[in-house]
């Protein structure tokens, strides 16, 4: 690992949740940022324009020490209903903008899933040979592959379930707790929480390092969206008897997409950001903002 002292990131898809969040992240911590965006950049400084669909053979990045690919086609279904759609912005784009980025003497950063792995079974670690189920893990799982290819100067990120305040199940269940209405919630779904607070400041010192290899930011412990919803109504005071049990089953949602686990075993990437991720209901607390979170003063990115 080696560090680059004041360096300049560049973030494709700086209007998604873990984009956004990165670059207010960046911007705490006074490092050079822009980001791509597909809404029109209308002469932002920190911005500029770029859809992972369009042709790319013109396109020309910005120069950069750390490329961050946070665009992705995440929602399962769309996966599914748009394979060729999402096999460009999963995959081709990404390795072509990551290979314009090494050229260059970039480091580059990819975000992955967890559902590169089947989730027969909790704790997978991240030097596991994967083997995905659904088609947007498959996607992530090809271009993995094909990014580690191109060299050590490469650093994969699987994720798991992120939890902060873009998710609208979430605020939709909030709106409802808080007008004594029921809400339904999936006994058989599964995620492994973990705050978009630590994630991005995670991807934050992996760049600072420019630690190569595959990383595990995930959560380390599974619980249903049963369970989340029962704690989210606890958390503001409410009966957990508002929260009624559904099945994703029954809801037509492809046993591919329900996996029984989605837990990541950590490695040593504490090591490498500096903090732990923490059990389901911390973070859970952390990312619904019922707990501040902030990284440590001895954190990798102020002491390196």
């Amino acid at each position: 690992m080696t560090y680059v002292r004041n360096p300049r990131f560049v973030v494709i898809g700086a209007d998604s949740a873990i984009g956004s969040a990165l670059m207010r992240r960046l911007r705490v911590d006074a490092i050079a940022t822009v980001g791509s965006t597909r809404r029109a950049s209308l002469g932002s400084r920190e911005h500029f324009s770029l859809d992972l669909e369009d042709d790319l053979s013109m396109f020309e990045l910005p120069g950069c020490d750390v490329l961050v690919l946070a665009a992705a086609m995440t929602r399962l279904a769309d996966c599914r209903a748009n394979a060729a759609a999402a096999h460009r912005i999963n995959v081709e784009a990404p390795v072509q903008i990551a290979e314009s980025a090494l050229r260059r003497g970039g480091f580059v950063i990819f975000l992955s899933t967890n559902q590169v792995f089947d989730g027969s079974r909790a704790g997978f670690r991240s030097d596991e040979a994967v083997h995905p189920c659904s088609v947007y893990g498959k996607l992530k799982a090809e271009a993995e592959k094909r990014l580690c290819s191109l060299g050590d100067q490469v650093a994969i990120v699987r994720l798991s379930k992120t939890i902060g305040p873009h998710l609208r199940l979430f605020q939709d269940w909030q709106e409802s707790l808080v007008a004594v209405r029921q809400i339904e919630a999936f006994t058989d779904l599964v995620m492994a929480p973990v705050s978009i607070d630590k994630v991005a400041a995670g991807i934050e010192a992996i760049g600072m390092v420019r630690a190569g290899g595959v990383w595990h930011l995930g959560g380390r412990q599974d619980i249903s969206y049963f369970e989340v919803a029962c704690h989210l109504a606890g958390r503001l005071g409410l009966a957990q008897s508002l929260v009624r049990a559904a099945s994703a089953a029954a809801k037509g949602i492809p046993a591919e997409e329900r996996p029984p686990h989605t837990a990541l075993a950590p490695g040593d990437v504490d090591e490498v950001i500096g903090f732990k991720i923490s059990d389901a209901l911390c973070e859970l607390n952390i990312g619904l903002g019922f707990e501040t979170w902030s990284p440590p003063s001895n954190n990798i990115v102020r002491s390196a």
